[in-house]
């Protein structure tokens, strides 16, 4: 798990698609121990019932 917040920036996402963007996000969340391993489940839940993308490669968060 990161120590700092610093240690949580990531400029290098390797995403190629929706899914594979919401898979690395889950993943980064629940490896600074934001989140648990179920969290990410529910962001795909959320995206099969409304979209996040907002266009030009923008998407809301997945909060409610």
């Amino acid at each position: 798990m990161p120590n700092t917040a610093v240690e949580l920036i990531r400029i290098d996402g390797r995403a190629k698609s929706r899914d594979e963007a919401i898979a690395e996000a889950a993943d980064m969340l629940i490896e600074a121990g934001a989140v648990t391993a179920e969290y990410k489940d529910s962001m795909f839940a959320r995206e099969s019932s409304v979209s996040t993308y907002m266009g030009n490669f923008l998407a809301i968060p997945h909060g409610t």
